[in-house]
Order: C-alpha cells, then sequence, then structure tokens
C-alpha cells in the first residue's frame, strides 16, 4: 500500500462504536506499557489517522474486516487474554497482539521473536495454525488490496437515488422493498429480479453510523450528520447494482442500457485501485 493510500484505509461509512476516541501520545504510551512492546511506526500513523475500525483494504482469501484500535470500547488491541487459548494450540501465544479476530483466528502482531520489530501472524485456534503473513507491519500493509466485490455493477448517474430506483422498476418489471438503513446506516433498495436478489445502493453515504438500539447512540449519533463516499475513484453520485446471481449482469446491463443508463462493471472503473 502506498503511503499516499494510508489515510483512505478506513472503510465508509465509519461503523462508530468501533472507533475509539482520538490517540494521544498519553494513549499510546500507556498502551505499550500494558501489552510490554512498541506498536510499529505505521501502525500508530493509522491509529491516528482513526482509532481502528472497519477497513477498505484485506489480504485475499482471508476474513480480515478491521484494524483494532486503542482505547476503552469494544475492541481494542489492548484488551486480549490467550489464558483460555493456550491449552488448544501447540505453539506458544505470548507475545502476540490481536489485531483483528473472532475468538477462532486472529491476525496478530508477532513479537515472539523479535520485540522491536514484529512480524504479523495468522493464528488459528481451532486447527492449532500458525502461519507468517509478513516480517513487518510495513510488509503486511504492502500486501493489502481493496476489498471490492467483482460482481458489482456502478450506474454512472446524475439522478437521485430514488429516481434511479424507479426507472429500474419499471425497465426491469420488478418492485424495491422499502429502503432499509439498519444494516449500514443508508439506504439499500433490495427487489427480486428473476431468480436472482437484486441491491440498489449509493456511493455517497453518512461518514459514520450507529443504530438506534446501540447503548452509545445518543453519544454517537451527531457524528453520522458528514457525508463520505465509499469508493474515491467513483463520482458521489454513482450508484452499485448488485445481484445475488451474477450470471444475470450481462442481461440487466443490456436492458438498462437499451434505456440509455450507463452502467459498468466495478471493475471497470477501479482497477488501478484494485492492482495497487
Amino acid at each position: 500500500m502506498k503511503n499516499s493510500e494510508l489515510k483512505n484505509i478506513w472503510s465508509v461509512p465509519r461503523y462508530l462504536p468501533y472507533v475509539q476516541p482520538a490517540l494521544t501520545p498519553e494513549i499510546l504510551e500507556q498502551a505499550e506499557k500494558q501489552i510490554g512492546y512498541k506498536l510499529p511506526a505505521k501502525l500508530i500513523e493509522i491509529l491516528k489517522i482513526q482509532n481502528g475500525g472497519y477497513i477498505r483494504y484485506k489480504i485475499a482469501e482471508t476474513p480480515q474486516e478491521q484494524i483494532m484500535g486503542i482505547g476503552p470500547y469494544f475492541p481494542s488491541l489492548t484488551d486480549f487474554d490467550w489464558t483460555e487459548s493456550q491449552e488448544y494450540v501447540s505453539f506458544e501465544l505470548d507475545g502476540l497482539v490481536s489485531l483483528d479476530g473472532d475468538g477462532h483466528w486472529y491476525i496478530c502482531l508477532d513479537y515472539r521473536e523479535n520485540k522491536e520489530e514484529p512480524q504479523v501472524a495468522w493464528i488459528d485456534i481451532e486447527c492449532d495454525h500458525q502461519e507468517k503473513i509478513a516480517n513487518s507491519f510495513a510488509e503486511f500493509l504492502d500486501l493489502l488490496t481493496l476489498d471490492v466485490n467483482e460482481g458489482d455493477l456502478v450506474i454512472q448517474t446524475e439522478h437521485s437515488i430514488e429516481e434511479n430506483a424507479k426507472q429500474i422498476e419499471q425497465i426491469l418489471k420488478i418492485k424495491f422493498d422499502a429502503p432499509e438503513h439498519f444494516n449500514s446506516g443508508y439506504a439499500s433498495y433490495r427487489g427480486k429480479y428473476k431468480d436472482s436478489w437484486i441491491w440498489l445502493t449509493p456511493n455517497q453515504v453518512p461518514a459514520g453510523f450507529v443504530r438506534e438500539d446501540d447503548k452509545r447512540y445518543h453519544e454517537l449519533k451527531d457524528k453520522m450528520s458528514f457525508s463520505a463516499v465509499q469508493y474515491l475513484d467513483i463520482p458521489e453520485k454513482d450508484l452499485f447494482l448488485v445481484l445475488s446471481e451474477e450470471d444475470l449482469n450481462s442481461e440487466v446491463m443490456e436492458r438498462l442500457g437499451n434505456h440509455n443508463m450507463k452502467i459498468r462493471p466495478i471493475t471497470e472503473l477501479l482497477q488501478n485501485s484494485m492492482t495497487g
């Protein structure tokens, strides 16, 4: 990952409950005392931009979704305890600091061989397996690529998502459900086309979101007032069309294109970003 891309590593919209308070020298010093190691400079640089959360990039074929921040809320990279997990694996867990994981697998800073410059390791508790991913956190960043569903389609438009939804309904002879906001904090239109689910979503979304049933909702809700884009290389007014049955993509593109809707595969628009 290029240095210029580091500031854009964080996903949009930010899932606000997973973002810790702004990183300060005092918070960093206390965290390093707690874990017993100095954190890599590149990790600190990223956490100064945003202190934890979901990321736009990942290592292919892994379930990686986030880089944990440092703070009082779940998940925090200082909040780990390998005591119960140690009995299930044949290798030493002391010296590992989790960056992401679900209790079964982890991506970790690995200080076991070098306490000054940690490697990055894949740890699978269930399968009693460990594997080196990178020799350093900086090298780990170089392995990350933009996480994108290559079957997504992009509608290039100057019109609103509501107007496009109505036009798609007329052309494809479908009916979208009322837009749903719960999962991601922005409008998601869902309908049925033949044997496939079809979704319509925007590129321009709230910069952050928190669900109303979250216990920190009233604390965080004001941070949803700003907007941002999910993909920086795609115009903010463009929309995404996703089919669960991707073999229908060509048919849908042709039908919409015949009615003067501009629609292209997302891979054509993001080719440079995806290849780095």
